[in-house]
């Protein structure tokens, strides 16, 4: 049997027959790498049901409203500074996001951010070639655009 993550998936939700279920826990007891897949896709199953449900701090509301007060009636004194209105809306959202610190799976994101901040070098170099070649299009021999 070859690794297969669908195959995983499809464990996990019982949707697998019998002789595929059976092919799949023999394949389990020889790969490791779909031995640790399995268990992160457990982690994340177990992580996901929990539904306890936490309570929002009673005074979150309150403080967004106190933040956007407090933002709009700053941009209003610099009427001519653009940035006021971008500085409101970032003081407006951080009680959001404090609360959202509060959900589950919240744990999940930063994992996934971490993942991703480690490929944005290569990202970045590939895109700053491309802009190259677009904005600095090589010129031909006989010196023609």
């Amino acid at each position: 049997m070859q690794c297969n993550a669908e195959n995983l998936q499809m464990y996990l939700d019982g949707e697998l027959e019998f002789q595929a279920r059976k092919s799949l826990e023999t394949h389990l007891g020889q790969c490791r790498k779909c031995r640790q897949e399995m268990a992160r896709l457990q982690l994340l199953w177990r992580e996901l049901e929990q539904t306890e449900e936490k309570e929002l701090p009673l005074e979150l509301s309150f403080l967004g409203q106190q933040i956007i007060h407090q933002a709009l009636s700053t941009r209003q004194k610099n009427m001519y500074s653009k940035a006021g209105y971008w500085e409101a809306q970032k003081l407006a959202w951080k009680p959001a996001i404090i609360g959202a610190g509060y959900l589950p799976g919240v744990t999940l994101l930063s994992a996934a951010g971490r993942a991703a901040s480690n490929q944005l070098p290569r990202l970045k170099s590939g895109v700053f070639a491309m802009a190259r070649k677009l904005i600095f299009p090589a010129q031909d021999k006989k010196g023609g655009a």
